[in-house]
């Protein structure tokens, strides 16, 4: 279950002119199972609290006790954005991953163009996000964008280096889920290989086509097997699920 965070990628070309609409409300959360192959590995879960100014995010995900057994997981992240931008101010994170801990806290100055981290200072690429930022910006979007942008580009600050991360449109596609059938876009992110995946096309992702863009399904293939996450209740969102039936 290690980097479990990465399901929470989303994509945009950050075309900052547009004017954002915010595509969700105080309160918004999302749970997912986790899967490793034939066994159930945990869950995943955020919670996204909002006030006039700035958008609050905290997701956690945990192994179950089975899985702790081999490879106790404990993952928690913390973003907070602002409401115009979208852009971050400050991001969290608090890992567990069988013996390996990872501890990050960045402070995001567009003042100097600089990140703050434990680990030192950072240059600021213009438009770049922490990871759980980016899956927010990316969500408000509209539909037309996206699917008129076969490949679009993310700059992720992510593990103290600045990464343009390309990701390819694959079209739409009805996934089955505990809630019902769901029309989504798919899309299937460039990634680094080494730490974590084998192959740069070993992450697919799928968000809901409506005006939410909520984060319905992810397929891993990580260096050893594979894992899977699916969306299992949603609560107060913005805008009705594009279920099917």
């Amino acid at each position: 279950m290690r980097k479990i965070s990465l399901i929470f990628f989303l994509l945009s070309n950050f075309s900052f002119s547009q004017n954002i609409e915010l595509p969700f409300i105080d309160g918004e959360s999302c749970t997912y199972r986790i899967s490793y192959g034939i066994f159930g590995g945990g869950e995943a879960k955020y919670v996204l609290n909002k006030n006039h100014k700035e958008t609050k995010v905290v997701v956690s995900g945990s192994s179950n006790s089975f899985v702790d057994i081999f490879f106790m997981v404990r993952n928690r992240y913390e973003t907070i954005v602002n409401n115009s931008t979208l852009l971050p101010r400050y991001f969290k994170r608090d890992n567990i991953e069988g013996g390996y801990k990872i501890k990050q806290e960045y402070n995001f100055n567009y003042n100097s163009n600089t990140i703050f981290t434990q680990k030192g200072i950072f240059d600021l690429v213009p438009n770049s996000f922490d990871m759980i930022s980016a899956f927010i910006y990316g969500r408000a979007l509209t539909t037309s964008y996206l699917k008129e942008n076969s490949i679009l580009y993310i700059n992720l600050f992510l593990d103290e280096e600045n990464y343009n991360m390309q990701v390819n449109f694959l079209g739409t596609e009805i996934i089955p889920t505990s809630i019902g059938k769901i029309q989504c876009l798919k899309f299937s992110p460039k990634v680094q290989t080494g730490r974590v995946f084998k192959n740069e096309d070993d992450l697919t992702i799928w968000v809901s086509d409506d005006k939410n863009h909520l984060l319905i399904k992810v397929e891993m293939g990580i260096l050893v097997g594979s894992i899977e996450a699916n969306i299992t209740s949603v609560e107060n969102i913005k805008f009705p699920l594009s279920i099917t039936e």
